[in-house]
Parts: structure tokens; C-alpha cells; sequence
């Protein structure tokens, strides 16, 4: 069982040193959006985590594009 999958659901409490400007725009971004500053960090961080694999997945899409463009010609 991966070890995310253990702890699914599961809130850790930690304390974090984030930049000023970076906490300043959590908090307006969460005011502007009406979303908790707490549950904004933690959608953003899972963004980036899955960030890799967007972009492997945006790549090979173009990739393909490209390779079936090419056959096509």
C-alpha cells in the first residue's frame, strides 16, 4: 500500500516559515476567493505536487500530436 494511501483523510499539525509576501497574498487570495487560508495552502501545495505529472502528461500529448501529424504528411 503506498504510504499516502495510509494516511488519506489524515490532518497533520506543523508549523511551517513561510515569506511574508507569499502569507500576505495566501491570505488575500483566500479572502478574494472565500476559501479558508488553510485549505488554500494545502489545494496549492497538492497543485504543485501533481505538477509533474501534468507536465509529463502535456508533453506526451504533444508529442503524440506531433508524431501523428507527421505519419499524416
Amino acid at each position: 500500500m503506498p504510504v499516502g494511501d495510509k494516511f488519506k483523510g489524515a490532518k497533520i499539525a506543523k508549523t511551517f516559515r513561510i515569506d511574508a509576501d507569499v502569507f500576505l497574498w495566501l491570505r488575500a487570495e483566500a479572502e478574494r476567493t472565500g476559501i479558508p487560508y488553510q485549505t488554500l495552502l494545502n489545494a496549492k501545495l497538492r497543485e504543485a505536487m501533481n505538477l509533474p505529472d501534468r507536465v509529463a502528461t502535456l508533453v506526451q500529448e504533444k508529442f503524440d500530436a506531433l508524431v501523428s501529424k507527421k505519419r499524416a504528411s
